[in-house]
């Protein structure tokens, strides 16, 4: 199955519910669109920049746990389709700013060319 087929939303993602993990800066964003398919959007810490088994590489964009290609039309997607999201009314209004803060420097992180730097470092490129 292409990556593709694997994100394609109905009309506008909310985000669900957002993580932060306790591992130097993973966030996982789990979202749905207005069919109600689920997607799950990961941004891979980048402090430790040394790849363990079993697990994602630092600073990597997963979707639903697979490993996003960088610079791919599929990455584009992902970051256009949660700059545009709407917040989902489960999201505490007062935790809501920094969310949006943490979701933003994600999405910036990626955009840049630091992000290829961390990927030449850690072997995801060349």
């Amino acid at each position: 199955m292409k990556d593709e087929v694997l994100f394609n939303p109905t009309g506008q993602l909310t985000i669900e519910d957002v993580l932060s993990w306790m591992d130097g800066g993973s966030v996982t964003l789990f979202t749905r669109d207005k069919a109600l398919n689920h997607f799950e959007i990961e941004f891979v810490q980048k402090v430790s920049l040394v790849k363990r088994d079993n697990l994602p590489y630092p600073g990597s964009l997963l979707l639903n746990k697979r490993e996003v290609e960088i610079r791919s039309e599929l990455e584009s997607k992902i970051i256009a389709t949660i700059k545009s999201a709407d917040w989902g009314q489960k999201i505490d209004r007062k935790e809501r700013p920094l969310l949006e803060q943490m979701v933003k420097e994600c999405v910036d992180f990626t955009t840049s060319d630091k992000f290829i730097e961390v990927a030449r470092k850690v072997g995801r490129l060349n």
